[in-house]
């Protein structure tokens, strides 16, 4: 693509990704992986746009954006990019760039462990926390999942502070092991 300095710039640093150095496990706590239902509707998606009122920065990047939509010549890029994009706008499952994220695994050698949160007593297969379909949250690469039948703020729960607790026990343990 054909981009000026400051876009060919934003790209560099908000689309390539480097491991962090110093990470050595990762937890998913009810995380939209693959979006967040009530992102897909383009009626929550429009209010949100239309209730969100960005700062200047978002606003100098919205024009970066639309740089990099022309020059790609994809539809679907440019329709996405044609406003300021909201967190909401993010959380969409047609988004392309969260797509495009989805689609990046965890780096080998990395443990990643998924709490999932599923509301009710269906199978967890079908069922959602109200904000994230279990689906969504499921990545392949963990090495563990925890289900949790509450909504998506389970994070207080006691059995999910307690599968924390073991995770960070598990990541000690570990460590410790490798110790000379």
């Amino acid at each position: 693509m054909k981009l000026g300095p400051e876009a060919r710039e934003f790209i560099q640093q908000s689309a390539f990704y480097t491991p962090l150095p110093f990470v050595r496990r990762v937890v998913f706590i009810s995380t939209p992986q693959h979006g967040a239902m009530l992102a897909a509707s383009q009626w929550v998606t429009g209010l949100a746009a239309k209730l969100v009122s960005l700062p200047l920065t978002v606003v100098n990047t919205t024009t970066l954006m639309a740089q990099i939509a022309t020059a790609s010549g994809d539809e679907k890029v440019a329709a996405t990019l044609s406003r300021p994009q909201t967190s909401i706008d993010t959380m969409n499952p047609n988004n392309p760039f969260l797509q495009v994220l989805a689609s990046i695994p965890v780096k080998p050698g990395i443990p990643a462990h998924s709490i999932i949160a599923v509301e009710g007593d269906g199978p967890k297969e079908a069922g959602d926390d109200g904000v994230v379909a279990y689906k969504s949250a499921h990545i392949d690469e963990a090495v563990s999942e925890f289900v949790v039948r509450w909504n998506h703020s389970c994070q207080g729960q006691p059995e999910v502070i307690e599968e924390v607790k073991r995770i960070l026990f598990e990541h000690l343990t570990a460590f410790e092991m490798k110790k000379p």
